[in-house]
């Protein structure tokens, strides 16, 4: 990216952190009404953005100058800031939330914008730092807190082993299992997200990389009964990417779809902004060929969904040395009877009787397992394909083990939180911690060029991933 790039510009953060470090030392917390402190919420919510928009910076940049108190004359904002690593931002962010991290998101009505929740941000710094039980139990605090499940509601998949025919519903999951997002005014003449335009159009400027497509599509696919005793029957296709119909010739896009162009050509385009989009004849897009006689945009982008804080959670604990639980998130779903399950979740795992472990609840019996939302319903029975290679009952987790279900962790962020704008920081936060970083991060990203040899080469210096 060229330094000249509008994306690549510092300014909009440091406005964000600029205005939030204005209104927390304007917000007097110590008010009272009926016993509560009235203001503390808010005060934290933006405490939080500002923690996520540093973070979010940090990771782009690789740094950022850090400072609390508002700049607001010239001479303020002549002087000469910290310039801090990734690593350091992220332990002020931790030190500055922590305080905070039982004080509840304000309610709907409080705060119609309500962001990132406090638990969920702090989380995410710790996953980030490698303190993996710390995440794991913040992760798991807000599940409790919140009964959030991962719900069969949003499955896609083949309603007989003829796979003739198929239901949607994961492309629903976008905006419905949203957690946290960015709102953008309902108005068509406001400004908004330019997401859809970017990428849903005939001269399209975001596509989705082949190497995801083929990886979409080469997916192992599972078919079993109404009772799920047995696999009936396997295909290739996860239908989280796209449905497609062939006798029918009906395609249902999800990730992305694949749309003819004015040349009888085809092309994937990424879907998932399109579907939810609001429409309104108010107008046109003079520059977009496939969206002529009216406007199309979000009004809502989600940062932070339910997936993400599933497959976080299972990454927090795969690193504590639990690879079978972790892995039960994506196969067999997190409930209290495959968790008592040994040849599903190793009982070693859970000798040690961590609170963020208990999924006694019965709210957790609706958790199915994260996979199956795409690969179908029977991949809990498949005993030769999506398999721990060296399952053990030892007490001890072999490194191979957690490594290989922390690869399916990151496979399972691609299939649920595609174009999202995580990949990056996913990659990143797994490199760092394998013994070969950046070559992890490397060997992941030189795929989807033509010359992915150079590319590695290229890409093999941590400092080429950063935005200067």
């Amino acid at each position: 990216m060229s330094s000249d790039n509008a994306l690549a510009g510092k300014r909009n953060f440091y406005n964000v952190i600029n205005q939030c470090n204005y209104a927390l030392h304007k917000i007097d917390t110590s008010k009272v009404d009926q016993n509560q402190k009235v203001m503390l919420p808010g005060y934290v919510e933006i405490k939080v953005i500002r923690a996520w928009t540093y973070f979010q910076m940090a990771q782009i940049f690789g740094k950022a100058a850090y400072f609390e108190n508002p700049i607001l004359d010239l001479e303020s904002s002549l002087k000469d800031y910290p310039v801090l690593p990734m690593d350091d931002i992220a332990d002020k962010l931790i030190a500055d939330l922590s305080p905070y991290q039982n004080v509840v998101s304000p309610s709907s009505t409080q705060s119609p914008n309500s962001f990132v929740p406090v638990q969920v941000m702090l989380a995410d710094l710790y996953l980030y730092q490698n303190s993996y039980a710390q995440a794991a139990r913040l992760y798991y605090n807000y599940m409790v807190g919140n009964s959030v499940v991962v719900a069969s509601d949003y499955t896609s998949r083949w309603t007989s082993n003829a796979f003739d025919d198929a239901t949607n519903g994961h492309r629903e999951s976008y905006q419905g299992e949203a957690i946290a997002s960015i709102l953008y005014n309902t108005d068509p003449r406001e400004l908004h997200s330019q997401l859809v335009g970017l990428s849903y159009n005939d001269k399209p400027a975001l596509l989705p990389t082949q190497s995801y497509i083929n990886s979409m599509s080469l997916a192992s696919y599972f078919y079993t009964d109404k009772l799920g005793n047995a696999i009936l029957a396997t295909t290739e296709g996860d239908l989280r990417g796209r449905v497609f119909l062939p006798k029918q010739n009906v395609q249902y896009g999800d990730a992305y779809s694949t749309e003819k162009f004015s040349n009888n050509t085809s092309k994937s385009l990424i879907y998932k902004y399109f579907y939810k989009a609001t429409e309104s004849n108010a107008g046109s897009d003079p520059n977009n060929g496939f969206i002529t006689k009216k406007l199309v945009y979000l009004t809502r982008m989600p940062v932070f969904r339910i997936p993400h804080l599933y497959l976080r959670y299972a990454e927090a604990v795969n690193r504590t040395g639990k690879p079978t639980l972790a892995f039960a998130a994506l196969k067999y779903g997190l409930t209290n009877a495959n968790l008592k399950t040994p040849s599903m979740v190793n009982p070693s795992e859970l000798a040690g009787n961590e609170a963020y472990l208990n999924f006694s609840n019965s709210v957790f019996d609706q958790n199915m397992p994260m996979a199956a939302r795409g690969r179908g319903l029977g991949i809990p029975k498949d005993t030769k394909n999506f398999v721990i290679p060296d399952f053990t009952a030892s007490a001890t987790a072999h490194q191979d083990s957690i490594d290989w279900v922390e690869d399916r962790i990151l496979d399972e962020m691609a299939a649920e939180t595609p174009f999202e704008g995580n990949r990056f920081f996913d990659l990143l936060r797994v490199s760092r911690r394998r013994p070969n970083h950046p070559a992890y991060m490397a060997e992941k990203v030189s795929g989807k060029y033509n010359d992915p040899v150079s590319m590695k080469a290229k890409l093999s210096d941590i400092n080429a991933w950063f935005v200067k």
